[in-house]
Order: C-alpha cells, then sequence, then structure tokens
C-alpha cells in the first residue's frame, strides 16, 4: 500500500497551465495559474478570494486532462493569503472537481 500523506484521495502532479475562472454565481471572469492537479482537483493561484464553497468553472489552457483546451466544474474547497513575493498572485486556491 502506497502512503499518502496529505491524505488525498487521488494523487497530485505537477502542471503549470493559465486558467480562466468564472465565479458561478456573479458570473464574473478571473485569471490565475494552476500549479498542479489530481483527477479529482487542482491548485491555482489568483488575485480572486473565493468563498469556501463557491462553485466556479475553470477553463484550463493546455490541459493536461486532454489536448488543448478543457473546461471544468468544481467546489472551492479552500482559499489562503500567499506569502508577499511568494507568486505573482494573492491567493492560493484548492478545489475539487464534480
Amino acid at each position: 500500500m502506497q502512503s499518502n500523506p496529505e491524505n488525498r484521495e487521488t494523487p497530485r502532479f505537477a502542471h503549470e497551465a493559465t486558467v480562466m475562472i468564472e465565479n458561478y454565481p456573479s458570473g464574473k471572469y478571473h485569471e490565475g495559474r494552476m500549479h498542479n492537479y489530481s483527477r479529482a482537483g487542482m491548485y491555482f493561484e489568483s488575485d480572486f478570494k473565493p468563498t469556501v464553497g463557491t462553485d466556479l468553472f475553470i477553463g484550463i489552457e493546455d490541459s493536461p486532462y486532454s489536448s488543448g483546451h478543457d473546461v471544468r466544474r468544481a467546489r472551492v474547497m479552500w482559499c489562503n493569503k500567499l506569502p508577499d513575493k511568494a507568486s505573482f498572485f494573492y491567493y492560493g486556491v484548492g478545489v475539487k472537481y464534480y
């Protein structure tokens, strides 16, 4: 049995890609950058600070899931302010796909 120190449902893999985030309730769009993904979710950074439980549509350029562009529906599981100068963005966000 493999160890899973992060207690994730599925393993995460490093992959950087530009993402376009649609805040589903408001219909507003925000830019961000994916840093890792799994079959069940992803981590991205953005200047957008979504509330935990918010539904999002995430467009992924250079998707690791399919050739080219892809869109995923996800729910925000957590959102943390990033340390100053740690990123070009202000927030790190973990989402789980539907």
